[in-house]
Formats: structure tokens, sequence, C-alpha cells
């Protein structure tokens, strides 16, 4: 298996009976095996996915960052001091690392602070990034353990109707542009597509029906460890 690919990891699971997706993304240039990833403070590499402001300690926008106008280009790489650490439970946004050239994958995430509710990246010097718009740290791909859609109906469909665990129609009406916190990602049924979790209920709502996704794809709160990565 050729470590340049995406590589996506299917399991099973057990607590909703349906396949939880992982995605993983290991890019030659920015690989980093587990053995590299320190606990200690180390240089970071963090790609975007979103246009981004950079913040103070106290979650209100620069004006002014490294010089220039404080809004960081989705194009654009950051390098900053950061610590890699593995994790045992689950952290609010994390990430995979592949071990044993590509055969295993481990659960690390990157410290960071909540201000005002939302979570940042510290860049160092007093200046901070938002979690949610950074895409990967060197060449991983951020997972979230949760994120916000916004409900919209499909193509020629008035209503929507959330899904069970099999993918098959409740009565669950969602209201047009409802906010969801979603907590896991799954292939439901046999048309397959992604359909997300609503968190604290039975319920799921397919990707087709929601306006504003998650900007990952992918949400899991539920970490694994050493998962065979097929080839």
């Amino acid at each position: 298996m050729k470590l340049n690919k995406n590589i996506i990891i299917g399991a099973t699971a057990l607590a909703l009976g349906s396949l939880s997706v992982v995605a993983i993304n290991t890019n030659n240039s920015n690989y980093v095996s587990a053995s590299a990833a320190s606990t200690k403070e180390t240089t970071v590499k963090l790609r975007l996915n979103h246009n981004s402001y950079i913040y103070d300690k106290n979650g209100k926008r620069l004006k002014k960052y490294k010089g220039k106008k404080a809004l960081i280009k989705k194009s654009q790489e950051l390098t900053i001091k950061g610590k890699i650490e593995p994790i045992q439970k689950i952290k609010r946004y994390y990430f995979y690392i592949v071990t044993d050239s590509g055969k295993h994958s481990t659960p690390y995430w990157m410290q960071y602070k909540k201000i005002k509710g939302d979570y940042y990246y510290n860049l160092g010097n007093g200046s901070y990034i938002k979690c949610i718009n950074v895409k990967s740290i060197n060449g991983n791909s951020i997972i979230p353990s949760q994120a916000t859609v916004i409900v919209k109906p499909f193509l020629g469909k008035t209503t929507t109707y959330a899904t069970d665990d099999t993918g098959k129609a409740t009565n669950k009406v969602l209201r047009k542009n409802e906010k969801l916190i979603v907590d896991n990602t799954g292939v439901l049924g046999e048309v397959g597509g992604f359909s997300y979790h609503i968190k604290g209920t039975d319920y799921w709502v397919s990707s087709e029906d929601l306006k504003a996704k998650p900007r990952t794809n992918y949400v899991s709160n539920k970490l694994k460890f050493d998962y065979v990565v097929q080839e």
C-alpha cells in the first residue's frame, strides 16, 4: 500500500450497528510516524479548510498577524510549535497517525484551548486560530467528535424525515434551517452516501438533506485503536 493515498478505514460501530468511517490523509511530504510524534513541543504544519481570522487569547479578532492582515487564506500552510500526544479518551478535535508502514493507526491530538465556547490552536505570541478551520496537522486529517449541521430538504422534497440506524425514514420531521449537533458518520442502508447521527437521539440525517455539513465530512465520537488498514 502506498502512503500517498487517502486511507479510509471502515469499522462496525457496536452501539449503533452502522458503518463508522474514518479518513486519514498520509501525504508523503507531511507524513509523521507515531514513533516520530513527540509529547514535547515540536514543529507542526497546519493546513486550513477555510479562510480563517487570527484571534487573541480572549477570542477577539486581531488586525495584524506577523505584520500582515490577520486573515489566513485556505491555500496557505502555517508552521507553528505544538505538542502532539497520543490519547486514550475522545477529544473535540483529534486525528490518526499510521504506524507499521501503514498497517495500523493510533489516535492523537494537539493541545487546544477553549475560549468562549470555541476551540483554538495556539499559534504563539498570543495568537490563536479556530480548530474548526484546520483541515490537517502534519498531513493527518482532523476529525471532530461533534459538529453542527443545518437542514435543507433534498431537491424535489418538501419535508425532511430523520432515519433510523438502517437508513429507513421515521416519522421524525426535521425543520428546514434547523440546526443539529451530530456526533458520528455512517453509511446506512443499500443506497449508500453519508449520514450523520443526531447527538442525544436514535435518529440520523442524510447528508443529502443538509445545506451546511461538517467541513471534514467525517465526524466520530468513538476512538478506534490498532485498526488494520486494508490494502
